[in-house]
């Protein structure tokens, strides 16, 4: 299974702005605050899609 590059650089636009989102959080209510937390957890689940896809990727080539 090959995955196009797009699905990398979707993957990679979301990271991005999950990351911008959890510092504008963190930044507002406290790196404790559930909301931070929750948004940590969002961008974590998003990079190990990214792992995955990159990994998948390597394995093929």
């Amino acid at each position: 299974m090959y995955v196009k590059q797009d699905a990398k650089e979707e993957l990679l636009h979301w990271i991005k702005r999950k990351q911008e989102e959890m510092i504008e959080i963190g930044t507002a209510k406290g790196i404790s605050h559930k909301e931070t937390l929750q948004c940590s957890q969002e961008l974590d689940d998003l990079l190990t899609s990214y792992q995955r896809l990159t990994s998948v990727n390597q394995l093929r080539s």
